[in-house]
């Protein structure tokens, strides 16, 4: 029988607030309809919960429309309010880190090649790809962020993941006071 309990785990002393470390070790699953809060360095920020998949391994979150309800700067008081348009994330649990995050796949320069061509050429190991790298380019590149094609021994497919520190059930907003 395989263990379906979901328990992720945060570092505590090490960075961030305290009680963000300490919420961020739970054991929580996503209910559709229910809240979810992302834990920050210090702030949090609330979601909803929109869909979940069979085994509670993947789920959807919104964004809340959060009206700051408070006396001033530091009562951290907020009325929530559902918005049908808020920006989405899809959410999963990764068995082997143990934790919630998201995964894309990225194609990217193969890190073997990479690594052999900058420690062969420095900085400007970029022109001695054996594709000029505008030919490996995919669309247009806007400086900031590059797309590139799959080109066989230069470029590849990688499965990306960024760990997110989350707790289901519980939805908050908060801004740190003393930033």
């Amino acid at each position: 029988m395989r263990n379906s309990t979901k328990r992720q785990t945060r570092k505590i002393g090490v960075a961030g607030g305290f009680i963000n470390q300490m919420m961020g070790n739970n054991s929580t699953l996503p209910v559709v309809g229910e809240g979810a809060t992302t834990l920050s360095y210090s702030d949090r920020h609330a979601y909803e919960v929109i869909s979940v998949n069979e085994d509670s391994s993947k789920c959807v979150i919104r964004t809340m429309n959060c009206k700051f309800v408070g006396e001033s700067y530091g009562d951290e008081k907020y009325t929530y309010t559902s918005n049908e348009n808020g920006h989405t994330m899809t959410v999963e649990w990764n068995e082997k880190r143990k934790c919630w995050g998201q995964s894309w796949k990225e194609v990217k320069i193969i890190k073997v090649l990479q690594n052999k061509l900058v420690k062969e050429y420095g900085y400007g190991w970029g022109e001695y790809l054996p594709v000029p790298y505008k030919d490996l380019i995919e669309g247009e590149s806007n400086g900031i962020y590059t797309k590139l094609k799959l080109v066989k021994g230069v470029t590849k497919e990688y499965n990306m993941f960024h760990k997110i520190s989350i707790i289901f059930g519980i939805m908050e907003q908060y801004r740190d006071p003393s930033f």
